[in-house]
């Protein structure tokens, strides 16, 4: 009799120990939620999640709480460092934006499309101007492009060669690269079509950005640093006097000005 009433005692203490680390655990998980969503807290998590560089996490919690970190000498620092070692990994990303960045590049892009209505900007293809009277609207497809590209707003200029170009479904075709150029075309649509950019810099503006497969994240006045990318550059001005940018692609170190959102892939 003695020997039951212990034994029932002790599988009560045990249960009342599983039910208090339960409740533990709850609770955390709780708290961990609560944070994400009403606190920098998140970003720590969101950042783990997604491979914040180990490094830069210590560097930044040892500094004091009211001050800015050098974000720039942080990328700078890792940029040099994946140059050398190339360990950072890369991780599909998809950004709509209302900016439009400036970018001069020299570059290799598989495609670039134009359609504009600027016919007061000369092109030249092979040495010779492209005719393109009694023109409405234009077509303009370079394919396997290679030399520099100059990106504004609201125009695109370029020199370099190309292994083909169409106009309005014309096809201009050479067993040699063609050279083309020109200087501050007014476009209403371009698109870059597997481009490669290092240290593109978006400017101050609102959208939207997704990381992966989970991460989605709203952008509100905030600026971007993207330390790689490759994938394709879309830029829309044909149905709004709001420029659109779209990016979809790969990334490798993504910077956020709004202090929600820092990491670094690698």
């Amino acid at each position: 009799m003695f020997d039951k009433g212990a034994s029932q005692g002790g599988h009560r203490s045990h249960l009342r120990f599983y039910i208090f680390m339960a409740t533990l655990v709850l609770g955390g998980l709780f708290f961990l939620l609560y944070a994400n969503e009403n606190s920098h807290v998140g970003s720590g998590i969101i950042s783990a999640i997604v491979g914040y560089s180990g490094d830069v996490t210590e560097q930044l919690a040892g500094q004091d709480q009211n001050s800015q970190p050098d974000i720039a000498q942080e990328l700078n620092q890792l940029v040099g460092e994946g140059n050398k070692n190339n360990d950072y990994r890369s991780i599909p990303m998809s950004l709509s934006f209302n900016r439009i960045p400036a970018v001069e590049k020299n570059a290799t892009i598989e495609g670039v499309n134009l359609e504009f209505d600027d016919l007061s900007t000369t092109i030249i293809v092979n040495g010779d101007k492209l005719e393109l009277n009694n023109l409405k609207e234009v077509s303009l497809s370079i394919n396997n492009f290679v030399g520099t590209f100059n990106l504004e707003p609201s125009e695109l200029s370029l020199s370099g060669t190309a292994r083909g170009i169409e106009v309005n479904n014309i096809i201009f075709s050479s067993e040699k690269d063609l050279p083309i150029s020109f200087q501050g075309l007014n476009y209403k649509h371009l698109e870059l079509l597997n481009v490669e950019l290092k240290n593109l810099e978006l400017p101050e503006g609102n959208g939207e950005l997704r990381v992966g497969e989970k991460l989605r994240y709203t952008l509100e006045n905030e600026e971007i640093k993207i330390l790689y990318f490759k994938g394709a550059m879309i830029v829309d001005k044909k149905y709004s006097n709001d420029s659109t940018l779209m990016l979809e692609g790969d990334v490798k170190g993504l910077y956020d000005s709004g202090d929600l959102l820092t990491f670094i892939l690698h």
